[in-house]
């Protein structure tokens, strides 16, 4: 996918908007869980991955080195777009970036889409795989994640991926609260059950603000 080597600590140093963690841990961070989405289906050889609250685009570190077909990220912060356009898209083949603009409070609360009729915007069958890494625990109502799921259901093709992550009760407390959403385990796992099933977890057990409950799940087969 990259037209050329790039240097992914300088690119990400000029990222001013959205979620920054520590450049080289995020690096090393992206390339572990690369090499985790190849392990579990998600970024199979010339998979149509959608990115799903790409943010600065920082995950698509770790996929251009799966041998992925394409990817596309979404996001809601339009400067984070505009960044990973400038940056990313100009310089990866079959690369784009698309704003969502979804109303949420914590990143896009001007936004014109309410987040309960949130649609997105591909047509049925498009992609292979769906990331969305720190999406759940963002939403703030069952109802908005149900809608969330029904899209990416639909945006999916037959036997489609999900990579998700959840803060999950236990051992957190449940809060519908956008800067952190967190749903009972067994809320989680009928959420999901309605369109995928879920064949791989780990983390989200210890309480800590950073693990998070990662699931891996497949599109259920219609009939």
């Amino acid at each position: 996918m990259i037209k050329e080597s790039l240097p992914w600590e300088k690119i990400f140093a000029k990222a001013k908007y959205g979620h920054r963690p520590d450049i080289k841990s995020g690096i090393e961070a992206s390339l572990q869980e690369g090499r985790e989405f190849a392990e579990q289906g998600i970024a199979s050889d010339n998979a149509h991955v959608l990115d799903l609250g790409c943010g600065n685009g920082r995950q698509l570190i770790g996929l251009v080195e799966t041998g992925i077909g394409s990817y596309t990220g979404l996001d809601p912060i339009k400067k984070c777009i505009k960044f990973c356009n400038r940056q990313l898209g100009s310089r990866i083949l079959n690369t784009r970036f698309v704003h969502l603009n979804v109303k949420n409070k914590m990143y896009n609360p001007k936004g014109k889409m309410l987040p309960d009729e949130v649609i997105l915007p591909f047509d049925n069958d498009s992609f292979d795989s769906v990331i969305t890494g720190s999406v759940f625990t963002h939403l703030g109502k069952r109802t908005v994640s149900e809608r969330y799921l029904e899209e990416i259901a639909r945006v999916l093709k037959s036997g489609g991926r999900l990579f998700s992550s959840w803060f999950r009760n236990p051992p957190y407390e449940i809060s519908s609260e956008e800067y952190r959403t967190v749903f009972a385990e067994c809320d989680i796992e009928k959420m999901l059950a309605k369109h995928f099933e879920t064949y791989y977890s780990r983390g989200g057990s210890s309480g800590e603000w950073w693990d998070q409950w990662c699931l891996y799940s497949q599109l259920r087969q219609e009939g």
